[in-house]
């Protein structure tokens, strides 16, 4: 998985999650019109049991919330380890849906069994709202509604349940239709806001991350590295005599070798290293996990790859940050 990928992923969970407090909001209030419609055909103590129930499957959501943000917030949670969170997420959901699928299969009247059906139409019609940037979530509870649903409607045995059954299977499958394009939509826009902001952090010469991104990185690896009590090492690039060069050669010439020493120090770094255009014919490595003598390394690999594959020369300085 790219990084553009695991940002992506990143955004669509902080999305996700940030809609638990409409969803909570909304799944009480339907357990009150639910609670309300089928007191009257059900058991007291019954409908108390399934009130008291589907809402204490709404706390390991909560709670999975308040540990997401908190996480998010601490920066514990990054791209490279927030997948997972979907599938907290989605396990979360489950419960909840079961239990109000459930009521398809309680003691009730027609009737009332066509009202528990369209309102459970109305919350799997809310999940493609509230769970747009996550298809995965949008499939578990269309599922979770829409099976029960069906199949009981076509056990029941007279034509008007028949027809209702082949209704709600042709709107299962138009509303899955429309769920996908929303969602391709919302991953679509959420992708466009990624690339815009990462053209902010990249040096257009070299495609390289800029100051503004070194900097953003920091705020991330420094406390990661303090936390986990892990160093980290940079190293400082200059080109040497690059006025002279750019005054000898052209100013084209200069930035076909500032690409060259890009794409030498690139080719060189490790995936998770970062490599910043620092300055004008500055560049800098973030080295993460390493010591003096990785970087030392890893700073004769580049001095290598520059004087084997451009007419330039450098000069570097390296440094260790640790606990």
């Amino acid at each position: 998985m790219t990084s553009n990928d695991q940002q992506l992923d990143f955004e669509r969970m902080r999305i996700l999650y940030s809609s638990m407090n409409r969803i909570f909001i909304g799944g009480a209030l339907l357990v009150l019109f639910l609670s309300f419609i089928i007191k009257e055909h059900l058991d007291p103590d019954l409908v108390l049991f399934w009130v008291i129930l589907t809402l204490s499957l709404y706390v390991p959501r909560y709670i999975a919330t308040l540990l997401f943000n908190k996480k998010v917030k601490n920066k514990l949670i990054t791209p490279d380890n927030v997948q997972v969170w979907e599938s907290y997420w989605i396990l979360t959901t489950v419960p909840v849906l079961a239990s109000f699928s459930s009521l398809l299969y309680y003691p009730l009247e027609y009737t009332q069994l066509n009202i528990v059906a369209t309102f459970l139409i109305i919350l799997a019609s809310g999940s493609v709202l509230a769970y747009a940037t996550s298809i995965k979530s949008i499939a578990v509870s269309f599922f979770m509604i829409y099976i029960p649903l069906i199949i009981r409607y076509f056990t029941l045995d007279n034509q008007d349940s028949m027809v209702l059954g082949v209704f709600y299977l042709l709107f299962f499958a138009i509303s899955t239709s429309y769920a996908r394009s929303l969602n391709q939509n919302f991953v679509e826009n959420i992708q466009l806001k990624i690339n815009s902001e990462n053209q902010a952090l990249q040096d257009p010469l070299t495609q390289l991350w800029n100051r503004r991104g070194l900097y953003l990185h920091l705020n991330k690896i420094i406390p990661r590295a303090i936390r986990n009590k892990e160093s980290f090492g940079i190293i400082l690039i200059d080109v040497d005599e690059f006025k002279a060069y750019n005054d000898t050669y052209g100013h084209n010439a200069g930035d076909d070798a500032l690409v060259n020493v890009s794409a030498c120090i690139e080719k060189e770094a490790r995936d998770e290293d970062l490599v910043v255009r620092y300055g004008g014919e500055e560049f800098l490595a973030v080295v993460p996990d390493t010591n003096i003598e990785k970087l030392q390394s890893v700073a004769q690999r580049i001095f290598h790859s520059i004087r084997s594959n451009t007419n330039v020369t450098i000069s570097a300085g390296l440094a260790v940050h640790s606990p």
